[in-house]
This record gives C-alpha cells, structure tokens and sequence, in this order.
C-alpha cells in the first residue's frame, strides 16, 4: 500500500507554515490550531478571527433572501392574526422531527391555533401521502397546512389538497425536481443556486420563517429560543457548517448546555452525556441516534413529544422508553446488515450500482445498512423494501457520485424520489426494481472512476509529540464541529505498532501503542481490516487518526481514534541494487564482517600515480593549475572567498590559520595547496589529523582523490607495521609519495625520520584548536611541534579550524609561526541546520524508523562494522517498501561497493545509508536532508564531521541526536580493545612471556593465536579483561618498543620474544600514544555530548568560533566541500 502522501485516499491539505506562525503569534493559539485553520482555508488573520468567533449578529442572512420566505411568511402571518387553525406537517428524521418541533412551539408563542403532525414510517411513508394525510383530516380540516423538511416534491398532494379548499405552504430544503407544487408559497433556499442560506436544513429553514413572523408581530427576539433544536436538525442532516450554519450550531449549543429543554436533558441522562459539556460533534452519536430510532422504528410521536415536554418528569419516562426502541433497532440493524450484505455477495456483478430488495426488511434502518453496503462494496446501494407490489428504498451514495442526479435519470420508472446527491429516498413499483437496477448503473457507468473514490481529509501531518493533552484541548476553539468542519484528522508518518493486541467480541479491533521512538500515544481501531495482518505487523506505518482526551483516575492523556493505518510494504518489481549486501543481511549465522570486504594482505602496495595526468598539470602556471584543480575536486561550483584568500596567502608562501564552520570547506584548501606543491615544486605535505581514527576516515576517499590528480597519499601511524614504515619513509624519500596523513604524536616521534626525507614542504594541522588547547587537554605531543617544525627545516604551515577563540588562536600562532594578520576568518554561520535532540529516547530503533520512512535523504552513524549492519537489516524490516533503498556502508567493504553506494545515494537511488565513520572526508554529496547519531560518537571531529555532512546545499535539513549514556560504555570497551591501557598490556606481556618460555622448553617457535593469548592473560588477570582485537594492538605496541618481532602473517606467524630487551617507556609508542589520547579525548567529548544543552550543541556544527583579530572574509551561501 502506499505511505499517506502518495494515498489515493487521503488528501493532505496544503500548509503555509509562515501563516501557521503568524495566526499563533497574533491569535494566541496553539500552533496545531493554527495549522488546522490555514488547512481549512484561512488566509488572514481576519478570516481566522472571523471563523474561531462565531455570530449570529454577523453571519446570520435576512431570511427574506430565501425564495418564496417573504410570500410564506405573508400567509403564514394572516393564518395567525385571524386565528385559522394550522397544521405543521414534517418528516420521521431528527431533522424533521425539531422542525416540527421548533414550529409548533414558536407558531403557539405567537397565539397560533396549530397541531403538529409526522406522518407514521409504516403504513403513510414520506410526505404528503394520502394515508397521512386523512390523518390530519381526521382531526378537523386545518385551514393552512406548513410542511416543514418536506414537500418540494409534492406537486400532486398539495394540489389536492388546494382543491379541497386547504391552504398549504412548504417550507423544505432539499433539492427542487419537476414535481415544485405550483401555486403556493414554496420557501426552498435551493430554488436558485445563488442563495447565501442554500446549506440550512429544514430546521433551520423553518427557524428563518420564525424569525421573519417574530419581526413582523413584534417579538423579534423569539426564533433564537429556538437555536437548541434547530441544532439538532442541523447537524443530524450533516449540513455544511458554513458561516451561517456555524453560528446557528455555536449559540445553539451553547443553549443546550443551559439545559432549559427536558426532553433533551433527559435523553442525554439516558446515554450517560452531562449536557452541560456535550459537544456539536457528539451529538451525533448520544441524543441524535435516539431520537432517529423513534422515526427508524415507527414510534415519531414519541420523540415529538418528548421534545415538546416541559415537564422533565415526562421527559424522563419517554426518554427511558426511546432508549428501549434504539436498543431494538440495533438488533434489527444489525440482522438487516448481515441480510443485505449475503444478497450483495450473491448478486454483485461488479456493476456502478448496487440495487438490493427484500420483503419484511425493516423500512426505519434501510439507510444505514445501505451506508454499511456502500462501505464494502464502493458504489452507491440503494436498498428497497417491498411490501403488496411496493418498493420504498433509501440510497447512500459514495465519493463525489452525486446520486439525486443520477436516480433523477431514472424518473420515469419511479413513483416518487427525493434527497441530496450524498442519500435519496426512492419508491417505485416492485416490478421495475431490475429495470431501474440496470439503468441506475447504466447512468452511473458514465462517470469516471475517481468519482467513486472516496477520499478523506487529512488537515495535517504531525508527529506524536505534537499530540498531547495541552495540543487537544486547544483544538476546542475550531467547535463546533460538523461537515464543512469536521474534527481534524491527522497524520503520523513511520511510526511502529507497539503492544498490539485484538480486543471486542471476536477480537476485531485492535489496541496497540503508536510509537515514533521518542513519543508513544495509546491507540484503537474499531473494526479493523484485515485484523490479522494488522496484529501481526511489526513494521513501519503511517497512521491517520482523530485524537481524543481521555480521563482515567483523574489523569488526561490523548488517545487516537485511528481511520487507516497504510502498510509500507515491499514494493513489486523493485531491483536491489546492492543484492551482495541484501544476501550478507539475510544470512543466518553468517560472519558479519566478510562481505565483499577489503582483502588483508600483509602489505598494501603504494598507490601508483596517473604519470600522464601529472605531466599535464605540471605543465600548468600556478593559477591555471589552481583552476583546474577547483574543477577536478568540486566540479563547476566556485570557491568560497575564505578558500580563495587562504589560497592566495599559501601561493605567496606565508603559513595562515584558516577558522571555518564545519562543513565549509577547509579541506579543499589543503588539499589544492598540497597538490600544488607535490606537482610544481616537487614537495611533500603533511596532514596531521588529531586521531588515528580520523586519518583512516580521510585516507579513503583522498588518496584516490589525489591518484586522479598524478599525486600520491598514503597513512602513517602507530598501527601502520615496522616493514611498512620503512617502506614509506624510502618512498618518501624518493618521491614517490606527496602527502603522508599522519598523528601528532606519530609525527613528532618520528621526526627525523620525516625530516631525513628532505621534501616536507606543507604542514596541515587539522583541527588545530587541540594544538591550541594543548596544555590544557595535556597533548604534549603539539607542545613538542614547533620543535619538529624546526628540525623539517620550517615548512609552510596551514592550521584549520572550527573552534577558535581568541586565546587558542593566539597559542596556534605562537606554536606554528603565523602571523596574526595571517589569520582568516569566515563567520558564516549555517542558518539552514537544525538540530533535533532525542538524546536518551525510549526507542531509538522505532525513531530511526520513523525518519526513514519518510523517504528523505538521510544518513545514520553507528558505532561499528557490525552495528552497521544489524541496523541496516532491521530498518529493512520495519520499512520493507524502502528496503532496497536502505544500505550499510563500513571501511571493510570493498573499494568498487563503497564506491557504488557512494554513487547510488548520491543519485537518489539509496536514500538511506547506515554508516560508520568511514562515510566522511571526500564524499561530497549535498543534499542530505537527515545526519541522525544513532551512537555517541568516538570525538569532538566525528561529531562535527559527521553532524556538518547535512544539507550543505543551504536547504534545510536536520541533525538527530539518538544516541544515549549507555553509548558510552559500550564506546569505551571499542576502544580499549583498539587502545589498551597499561593494565590490560602487562598481563598480555605476562602470557606471551609464559607462553615464549613454554615454547622454549619444548624446543620450539612460539606460535599462538591471538585468542590464545588473551585466554593466558584473563587467567592471569581477570580483572583486566582482554580479547583478540586489544592483543593484536598490544603485539604493534611490543613491536614498535623493541620488546618482540613478528614473523609471518595470520595464524602461521611466530612471535619472537626479545629477552634481552631492556624495559622501555610506553609513550615511546606512537600506537601507544595515540590510543591514549584517544581515550581521554573521548571520555572529555562523551561528558560534554551527554550534558550539554541542545543549543551548545547546534553551536558546534553550524557556526565557528572566532578570534578577535585576523581577516574577516564574508561568506557566501553554499557548502561546497569537505
């Protein structure tokens, strides 16, 4: 089924957010009120004002615009003034009951001699048939009979009875036909299409008519005693509640609650209603439905003279004996519906129509079982009765198919017929019921099949934290509600049913808890399709609901009603094109990390350089090759003025510090003055990132970058082996290689060994506030760089940053040599990010969840390979439509998946990627709408890096905060595995020493796994726990101290233990080193991320921090690269 935006069903309407805030600004309402009313239609605040306050002083029309009032009232008026006797003739629906109601109880307030009359369902039928008809007579010919909510279609009677010397004047609403009774007052707000009262029902037409005798005879005032049961007929028709309407049903709701009027006092105690509160839209389902089963049921007399009683005694006993006769006719209905429903089964052939008969149906419940068959079969049903040669039917219709019309087509087969395009009333000869049923649908076959489409409205999508108690009650002000404005219907995107359980007799609703993650609402559907697929449904949704308040031990919490709920199911025909990934998902038991990985061979070979490409932009003037590099790094996009003006600064040989915000670019700058330098002047550069992990994020993505260009770039760290590094040094030394991406604490290390190469001519320090903060954050390693700086015979220097105040860029100047006036600023701030703070959620996989499933470009960093993974297969699960859109992407996969994943989602078709923070540096694609954090991150940089990837088109787009303090523990056993401390290497030392004298004695090569070994060592001590990953580290570590050597790969090398090693200094370790800060970096940056407030952390991503001094460069829209 398709998600709620692509629904045939549902029409969203139209937002205009800047209006949805300036209606709350200025009208002091809840922003989802303010939504609603600019969804129905408000444009300014005027208009809005106008709708939240309701008035009959403005809105009610002079009833003399109605054709044929003026000329009804004139005979109306003389019947009064010379005491003739009146009869008021309505119908046995709720509408025509309060019309006769309220007409009768006015007519005697103004002296009238009048006898109310509604003819009986069975035995008289509808409107001025003649058996109802001698019942009036029986009475005493009435001198004026007023029909009220009927006889616009009773040209025959009242003829008749004109001639027999009666007087008659109809009041009604419906539409007009050709059977208008002629030479009478006809007031009908219908007769002409350009009538501002054309929605009144029959009760409010009838109540025009008051009011137009109450101005003539002097009292003015008396129609608006009335406003209560005019409201009933209002809403019970489901008449538009326009302006007119609106202000009928707000002041006549409010004259209920005064609870001046016993009959409906006491039928709100029969259906346990306190009438003080009851609501317009809860009318229809407590006192309406009681008073419809008196006419349903052929008992209107008592409904009538319940609302006449004034005598709340009475009131109370004829109440008690409607609420039996509506008990009765549920029965009755439902026995009807299940018979209806069997003949459907047998007789549909799939026509437009749907035309149902049967003998001893019951005449009072036709409509709302033909509105049951309609729900079923979407086409119009019209259901007949039959009784000695006699069919009475009822039809409802469905979507836009107007019915009046389309059964006025039929005419010439039919007795009589009235009604509304939405529900006719239909009587015919029995013998042409076949005959009408192929006609109907021959008509109905005419129109398109969008007409038969139902569609709802949707007033808004929201989330569930929108809908609260607060946000509900709010919603008041938009009552009454009723057609034209019904009680808003909302829409939730992606949420996840939780807790789902059948409930009812036969288990056919269904209960669950609607959750986003962070929100979780109570939720029902009554009568559920498809109960149980619905029950059994653990995936993604999108839920259309009316949200309710419900009050239990005195506590408020909102509820939804739920319409629909829309299933995102696995999409038909749809190609994954990433089956390798999908088969790795699928595997049970599979390892997780073989999937088309990187092959862990013992030495990568150094990349080799395009020679033909580096010819060619070595033979390019320093401007020109600069253009040309801008082209072959961003494309035709432009530079930014603080990438120019660092550039330009680098070419005239001056070292600079260069303050960005995240995502703005500051890496292009380095790597256009690296390859520089590497192709025209034949120097190599350095990078230095502040942790191991972030040169091997950069490393992917910039060596090929740097391949492209003729250039070569490789990684150097603690982790890099002994026969490597030699390797590269040589090669450096050569010039085979242009640009080393390293750490401090490996640079300063090795210092000479940089230095002996004689070519470092650029020095990078990325995230240079850490050399800035050094003292403080104890990074003794910068501390040491002016030293090393130095000893590489004072190399040009470029220190980038997001993060810098006045004192740290003092102290970058002081350590790298660079003047102040060298010092370049871009203040741009990114307006466009948001940030989303779901820190601590309830249910991150369910939140994760509900942003995917809105389809929007969106990344998801996890904590690992295999994290990676197992949140990939599950949002595959719960969002199956999007599963081939959804892909894991981690530094194992090989070079050729990462790059089509890269390719894919930049072509939008990958919309979601679950990635470590191997998805970063070099993959510049623009218009992520969504970074959500799904863990905490492993630093201050992977939180700026990988937040400052969202919307750097300049479009909005938002970063989502998951992750949680249990983040943290899990972070830190990831890294101290990668990372040991101290005292996790000794009793790894401890073991291989065991072991090494084992070997010894048996006369033998140590050869022990890793799993071995750190077996040996949690022996040893247990309190230290260690695994493969922290023993591999510690054999680096060993190595690089002199302490053991290596000999073969895998499980076929030999460790050889050097005895005579004398003890060594672990910080001598650049993996040492670098392991240790790593550590401290993350605990500092775990304590802030998990503290700070929601805006010190946007704060972060979306602006820099600045000295006071340096070059101001303006900024320019736009985030191009890096």
């Amino acid at each position: 089924m398709a998600r709620i935006t692509s629904s045939t069903h549902w029409n969203i309407l139209p937002q205009v957010p800047k209006l949805e805030q300036e209606f709350s600004q200025k009208l002091s309402v809840n922003p989802l009120v303010a939504r609603v009313l600019v969804a129905r239609g408000c444009r300014t605040v005027a208009e809005a004002q106008k709708f939240l306050n309701p008035s009959l002083e403005r809105d009610w029309f002079d009833p003399r615009i109605i054709p044929g009032l003026n000329e009804a009232a004139d005979r109306v008026q003389k019947a009064i003034e010379t005491h003739q006797c009146i009869a008021v003739f309505g119908d046995f629906d709720v509408d025509g009951m309060s019309s006769t109601c309220l007409l009768t109880l006015a007519l005697r307030d103004f002296g009238a001699d009048v006898r109310p009359y509604i003819p009986h369902r069975f035995g008289e039928g509808y409107g001025l048939s003649v058996k109802a008809l001698e019942r009036v007579l029986a009475d005493g010919a009435p001198n004026l009979i007023i029909t009220v909510d009927n006889g616009i279609a009773s040209a025959k009677e009242v003829q008749e009875l004109v001639a027999r010397g009666i007087d008659v004047v109809v009041t009604d609403h419906h539409e007009p036909a050709e059977l208008v009774p002629q030479g009478v007052p006809v007031a009908d707000p219908k007769l002409t299409s350009e009538c501002p009262s054309r929605e009144l029902a029959g009760a409010g037409v009838a109540l025009k008519l008051v009011c137009e005798l109450g101005r003539r005879l002097g009292k003015p005032e008396v129609w608006r005693s009335y406003l209560d049961i005019a409201t009933l007929g209002t809403l019970s028709d489901m008449m538009l509640l326009n302006s007119e309407n609106r202000a009928l049903v707000s002041a006549g709701i409010r004259q209920i609650h005064a609870g001046k009027r016993p009959g409906l006092v006491a039928l709100a105690a029969a259906a346990n209603q306190d009438i003080s509160e009851v609501r317009a839209d809860e009318l229809p389902f407590s006192i309406i439905p009681r008073l419809n089963a008196a006419g349903r049921m052929g008992s209107t007399e008592l409904a009538l003279d319940l609302l006449l009683s004034d005598d709340i005694q009475e009131a109370t006993v004829l109440a008690g004996k409607l609420e039996e006769i509506n008990a009765n006719r549920r029965t009755i209905e439902s026995q009807l519906t299940n018979e209806a429903l069997l003949q459907a089964q047998e007789t549909y052939d799939g026509a437009r129509a749907i035309v149902l008969a049967g003998e001893g149906w019951h005449e009072g419940v036709k409509g709302i079982v033909a509105s049951r068959v309609v729900n079923r079969y979407h086409v119009p049903c019209i259901l007949f009765t039959v009784e000695e040669g006699i069919a009475r039917g009822s039809g409802r219709s469905v979507g836009s198919v107007d019915l009046f019309h389309a059964v006025e087509e039929c005419s010439d087969l039919l007795i009589r017929f009235g009604g509304h395009q939405g529900a006719v009333g239909v009587t015919l000869k029995a013998e042409k019921i076949d005959e009408f049923r192929h006609r109907l649908s021959e008509v109905l076959s005419q129109l398109p099949a969008k007409d038969f489409e139902s569609t709802g409205e949707v007033s808004a999508l929201v989330t569930l934290s929108e809908i609260n108690a607060a946000s509900l009650d709010a919603l008041e002000v938009l009552q009454p509600f009723g057609q034209g404005n019904k009680k808003p219907l909302f829409a939730v995107q992606g949420v996840t049913m939780k807790n789902r359980n059948r409930a009812g007799a036969g288990g056919i609703h269904l209960c669950f808890m609607a959750s986003d993650g962070v929100s979780s609402v109570a939720s029902i559907m009554f009568r559920a399709p498809h109960i149980d697929v619905a029950a059994n449904y653990d995936g993604a949704v999108d839920i259309v609901f009316e949200a309710v308040n419900e009050t239990w031990q005195g506590r408020t919490k909102p509820k939804l009603m739920v319409k629909d709920i829309l299933y995102r199911d696995t999409p038909e025909n749809e190609e994954d094109l990433f089956e390798d990934l999908s088969q790795v998902l699928v595997a049970q038991g599979a390892p997780k990390e073989t999937v088309s990985e990187v092959p862990k061979t013992p030495l990568q070979p150094l990349v080799c350089k395009n020679t033909a490409i580096r010819a060619e932009l070595a033979s390019l003037e320093n401007a020109a090759l600069t253009e040309r590099l801008r082209n072959m790094l961003i494309g035709n996009r432009q530079l930014l003025p603080a990438q120019k003006t660092a550039l330009s600064l680098l070419e005239q040989g001056n070292s600079c510090l260069c303050v960005m915000a995240t995502g703005r670019g500051k890496s292009l700058i380095f790597h256009v003055h690296a390859l520089r330098e590497a192709l025209l002047a034949k120097r190599a550069s350095v990078f230095i990132y502040p942790l191991r992990a972030l040169v091997h994020d950069q490393a992917h993505h910039l060596e090929e970058e740097f391949s492209a260009c003729g250039a070569s770039a490789v990684v150097l760290t603690g982790e890099t082996p002994q026969e490597r590094r030699g390797e590269i040094f040589s090669a450096l030394t050569d010039g085979s290689i242009d640009v080393v991406l390293t750490t401090p604490e490996f640079f300063t290390i090795h210092t000479q060994a940089f230095a002996a190469s004689g070519r470092i001519g650029f020095v990078v320090i990325d995230e240079a506030h850490h050399a800035g903060q050094a003292v403080a954050e104890g990074r003794h390693a910068y501390a040491d760089m002016p030293k090393s700086i130095n000893q590489l015979g004072n190399p040009q220097v470029l220190a980038v940053t997001a993060t810098a105040s006045t004192a740290t860029a003092q102290e970058i100047c002081r350590l790298f040599n660079i003047s102040e006036q060298d010092v370049i600023k871009d203040v741009t701030v990114r307006n466009n990010l948001r940030l989303k703070d779901m820190r601590e959620a309830p249910d991150r996989e369910a939140a994760l969840t509900c942003l995917v499933a809105s389809g929007e470009k969106c990344i998801a960093y996890v904590n690992s390979r295999e994290q990676a993974q197992s949140v990939c297969r599950m949002l595959r699960h719960t969002v199956s439509e999007m599963g081939h859109k959804i892909v894991f992407y981690h530094a194992g996969l090989a070079h050729e998946t990462r790059k089509r994943i890269e390719r894919a989602f930049r072509n939008n078709e990958v919309t979601c990627v679950v990635a470590t923070s191997a998805f970063g540096e070099g993959i510049n694609i623009h218009d992520i709408r969504h970074v959500v954090l799904y863990h905490l991150p492993f630093g201050r940089v992977a939180y700026n890096q990988m937040s400052g990837r969202a919307g750097r088109d300049g479009a909005r787009a938002y970063v989502h905060l998951l992750f949680d303090a249990h983040d943290m523990r899990i972070n830190e056993r990831i890294l101290s595995s990668a990372a040991p401390k101290r005292a996790v290497l000794v009793p790894i030392y401890r073991a291989l020493m065991t072991l090494f004298a084992r070997a010894q004695k048996e006369g033998r090569l140590l050869c022990a796994t890793n799993e071995e070994i750190a077996a040996l060592a949690l022996a040893i001590d247990p309190k230290n726990r260690s695994d493969e990953r922290a023993v591999a580290c510690a054999l680096d570590i060993f190595a690089e101290l002199g302490l053991l050597s290596l000999q073969g790969f895998d499980e076929k090398r030999n460790i050889l233990m050097n005895i005579q090693a004398s003890s060594m200094d672990l910080a001598s370790s650049a993996r040492y080193a670098e392991g240790l800060k790593t550590r401290s970096a993350f605990t500092s940056f775990a304590q802030w991320a998990l503290s700070a407030s929601a805006d010190e952390l946007l704060s972060a991503i979306n602006k820099p921090i600045v000295p006071e001094f340096g070059i101001v460069v303006d900024g320019e829209e736009g985030v191009l690269y890096g």
